[in-house]
């Protein structure tokens, strides 16, 4: 069983994660990223640097990484990569090779906000409503690109003035009333056939450029059961991160869907999602054992820190 990890960057208890699962049945973590001399690339048993996704030369890059160490399931790890992976189905499944993502029409769903809401709507989850930045009445908003992988475009607009200097094209982007209730991540486990099997919420308690660097676990089964909903009509596959805001008087509505891990998703990994072992026995065809909840650690927290790794040029 070998699994290759996309974009893994600074991915590393990611990376450490898969190690473990992975270990029993004596695979290997190979991982990708284009800058060669990425921090992760010191945690995988192989690592190979990658031209930037959206080109030809990506492509060809990334089956023949699948070739060489003959790959059993791609992890992505990037909103910007997932199109082009997904348009590579046909080739990796020739190869053996698992990607669990949706189908390009739900992807894409996903990957846009604006398609994401119009889905909500029509599927009857709570969202935020749109609002017109040409009427005045409209002010104060909050506006962020539609385009996920562009997720730390997003800005509090007071005025009117404030959005005619920003500039911004309104068809890149989705403007919505300000709401300042808690905001949640919801890291969800779907089985290969895209039918959900667990969802772990986490507060999001403090935020750096749009990732969260402390988190708690917290019990939410409504929120939880919203989730699974939205997944099995999306038809996601294996880890899913989904965010929404959530009142104190328990009113929800869903902001954006992820359809790879997130950045903190470490947490519900660790307090019992436990999805990189439970992905690997999908792929496996051990699907009982994967579709076995276990304990969800309610009340456990992560604080993220930054680590200087050390090398002299040459070194391993």
């Amino acid at each position: 069983m070998n699994i290759l990890i996309t974009s893994i960057s600074a991915k590393v208890q990611l990376v450490q994660a898969f190690k473990d699962a992975v270990r029993p049945l004596g695979g290997l973590i190979v991982g990708t990223d284009m800058d060669k001399k990425c921090c992760a690339s010191h945690f995988v048993d192989a690592f190979v640097t990658v031209p930037p996704d959206g080109s030809d030369a990506f492509a060809t890059a990334l089956l023949e990484t699948c070739r060489r160490y003959a790959i059993d399931v791609i992890i992505p790890t990037r909103d910007g990569e997932l199109l082009q992976l997904e348009g590579l189905r046909r080739e990796l499944t020739a190869l053996n090779v698992a990607l669990p993502l949706p189908d390009r029409n739900q992807l894409e769903t996903c990957l846009d906000k604006k398609r994401f809401h119009s889905f909500c709507v029509e599927k009857g989850f709570p969202v935020l409503p749109t609002v017109n930045p040409d009427d005045k009445n409209s002010f104060p908003l909050f506006v962020r690109a539609i385009n996920t992988s562009n997720g730390k475009v997003a800005y509090e607009v007071p005025d009117l003035k404030v959005w005619e200097m920003l500039g911004l094209d309104r068809t890149h982007h989705i403007c919505q009333p300000i709401c300042t209730d808690n905001e949640y991540s919801v890291d969800l486990l779907m089985d290969l056939d895209g039918k959900a099997l667990q969802a772990v919420a986490r507060h999001r308690q403090r935020l750096v450029n749009g990732e969260s660097w402390r988190s708690e676990i917290v019990s939410l089964p409504d929120l939880e059961a919203m989730v699974m909903a939205v997944g099995e009509h999306l038809g996601l596959k294996a880890h899913n991160l989904v965010q929404a805001f959530v009142s104190d008087s328990g009113n929800i509505h869903l902001i954006e869907v992820n359809p790879r891990f997130g950045g903190c998703s470490n947490l519900s990994v660790a307090g019992g999602l436990d999805s990189p072992r439970r992905i690997i026995q999908m792929v496996k065809g051990n699907i009982d054992d994967a579709r076995t909840n276990a304990p969800v650690k309610t009340g456990l927290q992560s604080n993220r820190y930054s680590l200087d790794i050390f090398t002299m040029p040459g070194s391993a």
